[in-house]
């Protein structure tokens, strides 16, 4: 037993030296979530648990110890992870080794209490038994069991919330889904959070504006831009080609030949780079997720290179941007919404930005949309 805890731990600080370092991107993996489900061969669950426990861990380093004496399971940590801060890990640390998972979940509701969930009554269909013995007189063959109804998909609704929002549910056929996330995937920085309402909204506005201009007639087409020379604006008609071949995912490779399958946050670059005299051509360029835009960045001109860029654009960006209004307007969402972040073992900085850019892509001021938008700023 021993053993195997001490195996947990040393897989979890390997997890945090990878993320700390970065060093899952030269694996073609975009995070340390996707080299735990694509390379460890982790479920989705499992690889939540470890990576924020990884997190947790650069965080709190003597959690490693406690994993490793058994005193913390994993399961605990990954509980403790949404709470712990440099105020109160010591304390809630040594309250919360040797118990259960049941234990721990009672620890934390008295550290953070949470307001009571409104009564509800929902009906629930009942469901045939399994199993269940047909009756026989003895002759002939006995009589199957009945066969259960054919299940019914829920009937679309539209059911009111608020005077500004309304509550949509309705059944679709699997190529829905997967247009949805093509949605999500080509509209990643636009709407970051990938929230579904956006998301459909803007696709009816497409369309509603479509169908008008059909009915009344399509303008004019327009001139081509010309490219001025010295421009790294890529002409759309090789933004389409690049995409069309790379097939909207990441292209880098790593020495195995494996692909990274990031299809988010995805950015048109130059192979030979542009501040080398790299031509803007389809042959030229590629699709390539953020972090690999990076990472291949910092192999080409150095990191001391890559951060006094970053410097000089964050300088620049403060200089041409308004100041950013408190977060109280919201009725304290924002502050909530922070205050989890840092629970998670976000830096506090790290966090209050994620807070800040959610509001300025118009994220709805409600505290599970900024919650979600946030963390899909802060985990790409």
């Amino acid at each position: 037993m021993s053993s195997e805890r001490s195996a947990c731990a040393n897989v979890i600080f390997h997890l945090a030296e990878l993320d700390r370092r970065n060093l899952y991107l030269d694996d073609a993996c975009s995070s340390l979530f996707a080299y735990c489900t694509e390379r460890l061969g982790y479920s989705e669950d499992r690889a939540t648990k470890r990576v924020r426990v990884a997190r947790l861990a650069q965080q709190f380093p003597q959690v490693l110890d406690d994993l490793a004496s058994g005193e913390l399971h994993l399961t605990g940590l990954f509980l403790l992870s949404g709470h712990l801060t440099d105020d109160n890990a010591e304390q809630l640390l040594a309250e919360a080794r040797g118990k259960s998972k049941r234990q721990l979940e009672e620890l934390l509701a008295r550290w953070f209490p949470r307001p009571d969930v409104p009564p509800t009554i929902t009906p629930v269909t009942p469901e045939p038994v399994q199993g269940q013995l047909s009756t026989w007189s003895g002759a002939g063959t006995p009589a199957p069991p009945p066969a259960p109804p054919p299940a019914q998909a829920p009937r679309p609704r539209v059911e009111p919330l608020s005077p500004e929002s309304v509550r949509v549910e309705f059944s679709a056929h699997a190529a829905f889904r997967d247009k949805l996330e093509q949605a999500r995937a080509l509209l990643s920085h636009t709407v970051p959070s990938g929230d579904l309402a956006t998301i459909l909204e803007r696709a009816l506005d497409l369309l509603i504006e479509r169908e008008t201009k059909r009915r009344a007639g399509a303008g004019k087409p327009r001139k081509r831009r010309e490219t001025k020379p010295g421009s790294r604006h890529v002409p759309v008609d090789v933004q389409r080609a690049v995409r069309e071949r790379d097939g909207n995912q990441c292209t880098f490779t790593d020495a195995e030949g494996r692909r990274c399958s990031a299809k988010r946050f995805l950015t048109i670059e130059h192979i030979d780079p542009f501040a080398k005299g790299g031509p803007t051509t389809v042959d030229n360029c590629c699709l390539l997720c953020r972090p690999h835009n990076a990472h291949r960045a910092r192999q080409v001109f150095g990191e001391e290179h890559i951060q006094n860029r970053i410097s000089e654009a964050r300088a620049r960006r403060k200089r041409n941007t308004p100041p950013t209004p408190p977060l109280a307007p919201e009725g304290g969402v924002s502050e909530k919404v922070l205050g989890a972040l840092v629970r998670m073992g976000f830096k506090r900085a790290d966090a209050r930005r994620a807070v800040e850019q959610a509001r300025l892509c118009e994220v709805e001021p409600l505290l599970e949309p900024m919650l979600r938008a946030t963390l899909a700023i802060l985990t790409p």
